[in-house]
């Protein structure tokens, strides 16, 4: 007796079993995250005690103006002894650091940036001070009770 040959079965997935996992996921995530419309105040961690910059340190002093024009970024360096230096930007901040820092490489330099500039153009400043060969940067702040 010649019984004819079986036809070769051609594996597949089951993808039916696969979305039926991944819907009671998409519920499961979407029943346990809560929402809250509300945006908590940000708890900044304390400082340990008052931190003094060295005596002969650079400021760099950020401040941001509204005007009719929109949003003005004001640069300026302040170092002890000189006078101020006016800065066009932040290609002129690479230049006046990298200038300092080829005299004193080991030479502070303190971040003095108004609270209403993005965090991007502080990062960016971070960054240009990197390239110019600054090691030594100080965040400065208002003291606890604020002037």
């Amino acid at each position: 007796m010649k019984l004819p040959r079986p036809r070769p079965i051609s594996p597949a997935v089951p993808v039916a079993a696969l979305a039926n996992v991944s819907l009671l996921l998409v519920f499961f995530f979407l029943l346990s995250t809560r929402f809250d419309p509300r945006h908590p105040e940000v708890a900044l961690p304390k400082a340990p005690g008052l931190h003094e910059a060295a005596p002969r340190a650079v400021s760099i002093v950020l401040s941001r103006r509204v005007d009719s024009d929109g949003d003005i970024l004001h640069w300026r360096v302040e170092q002890v002894g000189e006078d101020d230096e006016e800065l066009p930007g932040p290609e002129g901040l690479f230049l006046s650091a990298s200038r300092i820092v080829d005299k004193d490489p080991e030479r502070t330099f303190v971040l003095r940036v108004d609270a209403d500039v993005r965090f991007a153009v502080v990062d960016d400043m971070l960054e240009t001070l990197r390239k110019a060969g600054v090691r030594n940067v100080v965040f400065g702040s208002d003291s606890a009770g604020g002037a």
